[in-house]
């Protein structure tokens, strides 16, 4: 029986390690092309698939026939699947050009720019904070929102550049850093000049800060409530896979990421509304936006949006599902992808806490300590370190992603006493720069 070509599209991020090890393993079923930026080192990545295709990734819309001829040398492709939120736009091209499952350039607009999702689930009633584009006189700006407001790029992703500023007169001092810092970043985002300003420049949004009620007791630090949601739809119906437990320690003045635990604490209610809300999304974005990772603030009554990506989210939380509830992403997903029903076991949930591994502050890592004692926990179950001694360890605002990660998980262990397992590990497993 001949095989399936599968198209994975791909930016390289040392957390999605674990995705290129299941395509090595899948490729006994499919053949398996990885599609990925002209300018990516792929010394590794090649092991892992049957096909590289470098492309143009911030020319894809002036391309585009071009990277279709390349990809019809090598076999039309059964199913597209993409692991990066950079990636959409092709993915929505490549579709539309193979007539496959996926994403329209509708998806693209409303899934990529925060701006326009923010007017989108406004109008479907789900609930976002105020907020306001910031381009042109910014002097006229924000008048109608109350400060503190936090300040994102349109076309960001992983609370990359979000900044807290008390007042007008700081965010008047302070946006030009960061969106000189956007426009070095995202200049190979195929976005970048579609939805540049009348400057060239990265376009901001500017909303009010809201809190998050945490809903249940922890032991870790983290005073405001979060979760992400990994959903899926399929002939008109939301299934939600999981629901994680992302808490942050402070309201800013910036917005890294620490953790994921599953299964969901908060109330039930609050599950219902998550769902309530994914569904409302998913079924007004059609049967092309088969995928969403959706960030919530939690309240008492009531769920807060922040955003959501047309994507499976980043590779801590394909292994925290993957650990937890046993189903894979990537299978899901390269089955929604041709159009067939995907196999999921909804019943099974294993208490699960994956955490980010930080170095204390930004530099050049000397040591990495510690990492015997954390593994050696009898609950402990895997980790992933990103960046090696004598690279450059980043924070915020730069950083789109840890130094690392770690995995702890029991079925005979309570949250509370997993918890307290991580925080051990963590106060040895440290990265000193």
């Amino acid at each position: 029986m001949k095989k399936k070509h599968i198209i994975v599209l791909y930016s390289h991020n040392p957390s999605r390690l674990e995705h290129l090890r299941k395509l090595k393993k899948l490729r006994d079923k499919y053949i398996i092309t990885l599609v990925l930026d002209e300018n990516t080192n792929t010394y590794f990545q090649k092991d892992y698939v049957d096909n590289i295709l470098k492309v143009p990734m911030k020319k894809v819309y002036e391309n585009i026939n071009e990277i279709v001829s390349k990809i019809k040398e090598i076999g039309s492709p059964d199913g597209i699947i993409n692991v990066s939120e950079m990636c959409v736009p092709l993915h929505s091209l490549l579709c539309k050009e193979f007539n496959l499952i996926g994403p329209d350039e509708n998806i693209v607009r409303i899934g990529r720019n925060k701006y326009e999702m923010r007017k989108f689930c406004k109008d479907l009633d789900i609930p976002v904070p105020r907020f306001e584009i910031l381009n042109g006189d910014l002097s006229t700006k924000c008048d109608n929102l109350k400060f503190p407001v936090v300040v994102k790029p349109t076309i960001g992703g992983g609370s990359t550049l979000v900044k807290r500023f008390e007042n007008k007169n700081e965010l008047l001092e302070g946006i030009d850093d960061l969106v000189k810092i956007a426009n070095e970043k995202y200049q190979n985002d195929a976005l970048y000049l579609k939805y540049a300003d009348d400057k060239g420049n990265v376009p901001f949004i500017a909303e009010e800060i809201i809190g998050g009620e945490m809903m249940f007791e922890t032991n870790f630090p983290f005073k405001i409530g979060e979760i992400s949601v990994e959903s899926i739809y399929y002939k008109g119906e939301t299934i939600v896979l999981t629901i994680h437990d992302k808490p942050i320690p402070s309201n800013g003045p910036y917005f890294e990421e620490y953790i994921w635990s599953t299964p969901t604490r908060i109330p039930k209610k609050l599950q219902d509304k998550a769902k309530e809300y994914v569904s409302k999304i998913h079924k007004k974005l059609g049967d092309g936006c088969y995928v969403l990772h959706t960030e919530f603030r939690t309240f008492q009554d009531d769920l807060v949006l922040l955003e959501f990506g047309a994507r499976l989210g980043g590779g801590p939380i394909y292994k925290s599902l993957l650990h937890s509830t046993g189903n894979d992403y990537l299978e899901i997903l390269i089955d929604l992808s041709m159009g067939n029903e995907p196999k999921i076991d909804r019943d099974t949930h294993i208490n699960t806490i994956t955490h980010c591994l930080w170095a204390e502050k930004e530099g050049v890592i000397k040591k990495i300590i510690g990492e015997p004692i954390a593994i050696w926990d009898a609950y402990y179950c895997e980790h992933q370190i990103y960046d090696d001694v004598d690279e450059m360890a980043v924070r915020a605002p730069k950083s789109c992603r840890s130094n690392g990660h770690i995995v702890y998980k029991g079925n005979d262990i309570s949250f509370n006493e997993l918890e307290k397992r991580v925080i051990k590990g963590l106060n040895n497993f440290k990265f000193i720069t």
